[in-house]
Order: C-alpha cells, then structure tokens, then sequence
C-alpha cells in the first residue's frame, strides 16, 4: 500500500475556496480504481491547516491517479497558495490494528 499525504495551509480568505475543491474532488477520487481511502483532515489548533490523505493499492494506482484530472485539480489549487504544500509518499508493507495495543499493554 501506499500513502500520499500532502499538508497544506492557506489564508483565510482562501479557505473556503480550498475546501470547496476539496469537496468536489473526494467522491471522485474515492471512485478511482485501487482507491482505499481518501480523506480530508484540518486540523484542530490552526483551522487554515489540512492535510489531505490518500491510500493506493499499489504504485500504478497511484500513478495513474497522479495523471488524474482530480489530481490536476488538486495541484491547480496548491498553486493559488502562498505557502508551498509538503507532499509525502509512504510504502506501507504492514499494518497492525489494536492487537498491537494490547500486546504492548500486558
């Protein structure tokens, strides 16, 4: 799996602006093939902030959504800002749930 984390801050007479695109963007790319999750997350203590989350099956999924019109979308966005966003990709080979909490915990 890999995820795509991309954080970006904005000003606040861009806000509405931003998650308005972001709105008009998740129902599709959650759509796209090898899609397994797509969210948007501001965050709590500076409400400018988000950081927008994306997981891919594989690399070509991710690769084609790259070349994706919502992704193009996206990236027009990311231009408007005075602040240049910080995307990062993760390889993901395993994933554990709360049973590493409970293995920790006893």
């Amino acid at each position: 799996m890999i995820e795509t984390t991309i954080n970006i801050t904005v000003s606040a007479q861009k806000r509405k602006e931003l998650l308005q695109t972001f709105k008009a963007i998740l129902s599709p790319i959650r759509r796209e093939q090898g899609c397994l999750y797509c969210n948007c997350y501001v965050d709590i203590e500076a409400e400018n902030s988000f950081c927008f989350m994306e997981g891919w099956q594989t690399r070509k999924h991710l690769d084609d959504h790259l070349r994706s019109v919502q992704f193009g979308v996206l990236i027009g966005a990311m231009s408007l800002l005075e602040q240049a966003p910080k995307i990062e990709f993760h390889t993901i080979a395993s994933t554990a749930g709360v049973e590493a909490v409970t293995k920790a915990r006893t």
